[in-house]
């Protein structure tokens, strides 16, 4: 049987019941059964990219290691890049919650700069290897155009709002372009840590190091 029959009759399978339960209790039953179901793929899914990475991670891996059954991960999720970007934007708001914690306590942008890699390495602590897996590169993982943003692009839509804001407040210099802005700080900042790790520079002397060099870009010092 081929991938796309098997995804048609495990959705005829899913509307069936709810057709039939005839009951609220039934139909909540149902999604509370999906919910569950999704919910233990998403988490294998993030071990598996952790672990394996994107291109060796199959479908019927992260359905194994859910304990599902394989047609169940097509209830869920299109394909496996489906499958990533969820996991991704999942990543996304744990670390976006980090960040504003961080954030709140910046008092200009330089701190801000800073703050923002001190929560990237809170949150890469407490959890190994999920922020790199993560970061790949969905431009390369298919041939497909996706309307869902990367987590790159996503923060460099959340730098390009700073940025933005920054310039009204005159905190930089007028004639900054947001949008690229956004984008080279996040660049500047995964190729810095990138650089960090590789040749074992002091996380503090780091955080000031980027910090003074994005700040000094974008005020011309």
């Amino acid at each position: 049987m081929s991938d796309t029959t098997t995804k048609e009759a495990v959705k005829d399978a899913d509307r069936a019941p709810a057709a039939k339960a005839g009951s609220g209790d039934a139909a909540n039953g149902l999604s509370r059964r999906r919910l569950e179901s999704r919910r233990k793929l998403i988490a294998a899914a993030r071990q598996l990219f952790v672990e394996r990475g994107y291109h060796a991670t199959r479908p019927q891996d992260i359905s194994k290691l859910a304990g599902v059954g394989h047609g169940t991960f097509y209830l869920h999720f299109t394909d496996k890049l489906d499958c990533f970007l969820t996991f991704a934007d999942e990543v996304c708001d744990e670390l976006e919650v980090v960040l504003q914690d961080h954030l709140g306590r910046a008092r200009n942008v330089e701190e801000s700069v800073k703050e923002t890699l001190y929560a990237i390495y809170e949150y890469s602590d407490a959890n190994p290897g999920v922020l790199a897996a993560a970061m790949t590169n969905t431009a390369m993982l298919s041939v497909e155009e996706t309307k869902r943003r990367s987590p790159m692009e996503r923060w460099a839509g959340q730098w390009t709002e700073m940025v933005l804001q920054w310039r009204a407040e005159k905190d930089i210099t007028s004639d900054v372009d947001p949008l690229l802005s956004g984008h080279l700080i996040v660049g500047a900042i995964s190729q810095g840590m990138a650089y960090g790790y590789l040749y074992q520079v002091d996380r503090d002397k780091l955080i000031n190091d980027i910090a003074q060099a994005l700040f000094g870009a974008l005020t011309r010092q």
